[in-house]
This record gives C-alpha cells, structure tokens and sequence, in this order.
C-alpha cells in the first residue's frame, strides 16, 4: 500500500533517476584510467574497439581546424508522459496491493414478527493486483583507452558548445546543467559523450516500452518488459492470487471504431466526455478527489482533435426536433479562441473543465501498411491510434501512477561490491554499470530493472481507433519508425594526411 506522497518518497531516495547522466559521466571519468580500468576485471570485452564515433583526435568529428565553437544539431527528442512519472527505489519482487471491491448485497427475508432475526448486512470482497520489475540493458561501443583524450594538434578545436538539446522534454528523468539533460563538455570529452548516447539510447527505449511492454515477451531473466499502459488501462483485471474477474478494477475502454476526427467530430467529443464525466464521478463517490488526470496522445493527433472541437463541442447536443428552419450560430471568433486556448495551454474543454493534455511519441499508431489487426481499416495518409486518460494522483497530491526501480543501492548490494575491486561497479541510484575490459579495450554496460504501476485503473480510460490524417508528420525520435529521418553526415573523418618521413621509406 502507499502510505504516503510519491514526493516525499522521491526526496528520500538517494539517486534519483532524473540524474543518471550527471552522475555516471562525471564519476566515471574520475575513474577512468585511475580506478575502474587498472583493476584485474574479467576479460570480456571483444578486444576490436570501434574506430568510429570519436569527437577529438585523428578522424575526429569535430576536429577540424577553424570551425565555429557554436555546434547545431538535428537530434529529435522523445516526448511523452515518461518525464512526468514520479519515481521511486523499491525491493519487492512481487508487491501486492489490495483492493476493496466492494459490499455484497444483504442476505435474508425481511422479518415478519418483532422477534425475527433481521436481514444480514453484506460482506467485503477485495482483488489483489501485483506488478514485476522489468530489465534493460545496453552498452557503450568498445573504446581503446589511449583513443581518448586525443588531439590531432593545436588547431583540434576544444570550445565547443552544443545549442539546444534532444532531451529538454524529459529533464524529470535525465537532467543535466540546467536540466538540460546534456553534459557541459559533451563535446570535449569522449566519456561524457558516450555516457550522453547511452542516455539517449535508454530513453528512446523506455519511452516506447511504456506504451508496447509485456511481460508475454519476456527471454527468461536474461530480458524483460514491464507491464505497459495498454495492459494497465483495459478491462479484465483479476486477482493475483486466485484469478477471480474483478470487474471494478477495469477501467473505462471505447472504441472509436476507425473514425476520422475531422468528420466525427461530435462522437469524438461524446466518447471523451463520458469516459471523463464517469471516470469524475467515480473519483467522488469513492471520496478520492482532487485528481490530477492528463489525457495522453500523439502530438500529430492532439492537433487534428483541436482543429475541430470547438466546434463539436459548442453544438454537439444541439437539437431543434422537427424544426428544420431553426439554425444556431457559432461565432467563428468563439471558435478560434477557444482553439488558440486549448492549444496554448495544452488541454482539451470536457464538461467546462480544462482537462491536461501530454504528447507521447511513444504511443503505437497505425497505418495502411503497418500492418497488423485493423491496419485495413486505415484510409491511406492517415494513421490510427489510442487516446489515454491517467489519474496520475489522487487527494491532492497522492501519486496513482508512477515508476518504480530495483533499488541497487540496497545494503545487500552494496556489501557485496565492497568485497570487489574498487569501481568494479557502479551504483546510480536506478542504473548499475559495470566494465567489460580485454587488456586496452572496454566498454560500459548498464542496467536497469523497473515496473510502472497504476494503483487505480477504475479511474482511467482509454478510446481507442481513432483515426486522423494530417497533412505532415512530425519527426519521429525513434530510428526504426517510418517518419524518422535519418541523421545524414559521417561517423568518422579522414585523419591528416603527412608524407612519409624517412624512417618509413
């Protein structure tokens, strides 16, 4: 059971998730070369470091001489719903959490003499739910030692500054200076940069696994996925324990059937509205209110439901009955500030109340050619996908749904790298690190083992289908997606080029 806020939990938590990068840049470039790599660890690492990637010294990036110290980038950082989850350690393998379901029914006849025994009153039922730690991991490319720090000559410039960062979206869960996400000397040190692409790598992951994980996935313990919010937010729910259907537990799941926004409008706007009016009232008569809920959805698609629900929303339970000459008039100034606002603040107008709106990159979309179940029913150009509504906390300030980490830092853990040699691991609050070494070659690999839990799925919901058609898309953050553009430019450049000196002929 949570016993108190997720806030408080967080400030007592001594690594938090939101500084990984800082952290293990910085304290593994005070080992590097002084403590982790001359220690006598397993010989592991494939002895062939890459060649490729180097940002200082012979085929550096950006080695050559003269260019401007302010570097650009084209580097599309993943937005979602990841930054905004409170995060916590926790040890529990399989934590159970209780629910009250409900009251049965009174059982008995009503008396018929003074003296009869009365009705009896109904009794408690409950449904125990559960949640499992997931596990990633990834590396570094394999790095020689001495390829680091490396200058071509004077003219290798070393005041380089990034403008920008991928990352500002997600500074709850990466930060950096200026919760930026980004290391200060991400371009004049080799570690810090490859700290920084792992970073990027391992959000790029867990964004996605957030809205595609299951544990129906898993490969023994070697990998596993974390049970996702299309797990979390769907009917079906069951006791842990015994199986038993708990029908209370679901949450409130529609589906728009493949209809286009643009043309369904006023069903977009009733689906909505009665997934939050039901999933409100529910919220006060089980005595939980204030609750913070945020409707989550793909950027392209927020846009598209913007575009034309002031006008489903203003006219949407209209009616004039037989009366075909009777008309209503909406101002198309009415609608323009109405859509201005929504879009400025982010949130769509449900029942008079403004209700949150995140982007999410992460969230699966369909199309015509995806395929999969219902891809067919995508009109080409146009994309399908599901809209979220998540009580993220209850009573003010109480957290409902947040991210959990296998604690590293436990004692246990911590003994037991006090009996290796010193830096052999490393400890960053969720993260753990460790050197894969073969003589003049390493790399770093990382792990993490998290679950995201939703203590009250009875309060969210979820529409799913629903279909849009924007004229462009947005740049997708992930290599793999369709709408990704590749980055373009080289991994490496030519180093100098000298005659040969006599020695050589």
């Amino acid at each position: 059971m949570v016993t108190a806020p997720l806030a408080t939990a967080q400030q007592g938590a001594d690594d938090s998730m939101d500084r990984f990068l800082d952290r293990m840049s910085q304290r593994l470039e005070e080992r590097l070369g002084v403590k982790s790599l001359a220690r006598g660890y397993k010989h592991d690492a494939s002895g062939t470091p890459t060649s490729t990637g180097y940002i200082h010294g012979p085929g550096g990036l950006l080695s050559y001489p003269g260019v401007d110290p302010d570097v650009f980038h084209t580097v599309v950082g993943a937005k979602g719903i990841l930054g905004q989850l409170p995060v916590r350690p926790a040890r529990d393998t399989n934590p159970l959490f209780s629910v009250i379901t409900g009251v049965g029914d009174d059982s008995g006849a009503e008396k018929t003499e003074v003296c009869d025994p009365a009705p009896t009153a109904g009794i408690l039922s409950a449904c125990m739910l559960s949640s499992v730690f997931a596990r990633y991991e990834r590396a570094t490319p394999e790095l020689e030692i001495n390829r680091l720090g490396q200058r071509t000559d004077r003219s290798d410039p070393m005041d380089l500054r990034l403008v920008g960062t991928p990352l500002a979206d997600s500074a709850a869960f990466l930060s950096g200076p200026a919760a930026q996400g980004t290391p200060g000397n991400l371009l004049q040190n080799e570690v810090a940069q490859r700290m920084w692409e792992l970073g990027v790598s391992l959000h790029r992951l867990l964004s996605r696994q957030l809205w595609t994980g299951n544990p129906a996935n898993n490969n023994g313990d070697a990998y596993r996925e974390l049970t996702s919010f299309p797990i979390l937010v769907n009917t079906g729910h069951a006791d842990v324990l015994t199986n038993t259907s708990c029908p209370s537990i679901d949450s409130d799941v529609k589906d728009f059937d493949y209809a286009d926004v643009a043309t369904a409008g006023s069903d977009l706007v009733n689906a909505l509205t009665y997934i939050f009016r039901t999933r409100r009232s529910l919220a006060e008569r089980t005595g939980v209110t204030p609750v913070r809920w945020v409707l989550v959805m793909r950027e392209e698609l927020f846009y598209e439901v913007s575009a034309v629900w002031p006008c489903a929303y203003l006219t949407y339970r209209c009616s004039f009955g037989d009366n075909e000459a009777a008309r209503l008039l909406v101002s198309g100034d009415e609608q323009t500030k109405l859509r201005i606002a929504m879009r400025e603040g982010r949130y769509l107008m449900i029942d008079d109340q403004q209700v949150e709106v995140v982007f999410d990159d992460g969230i699966p979309m369909q199309t015509s050619t995806s395929g999969g179940t219902g891809s067919g029913n995508v009109p080409n150009g146009a994309f399908a996908s599901d809209i979220y509504l998540i009580p993220m906390s209850i009573l003010g300030g109480r957290a409902v749904t947040y991210l959990e980490h296998f604690d590293y830092s436990n004692p246990d853990i911590r003994s037991a790298i006090a009996g290796l040699e010193p830096g052999a691991y490393t400890v960053d609050g969720p993260w753990i690190t460790t050197t894969r070494r073969s003589i003049w070659c390493f790399n770093w690999q990382t792990k993490i083992e998290p679950r995201l839990i939703l203590r009250t799925p009875w309060l969210a919901g979820r529409l799913q289908n629903v279909v849009a058609m924007p004229l462009q898309y947005t740049r997708s953050p992930f290599p793999d997606d369709p709408y990704f553009v590749a980055g373009g430019g080289v991994t490496t450049r030519s180093g100098p080029s000298y005659f040969t000196p006599l020695w050589g002929a």
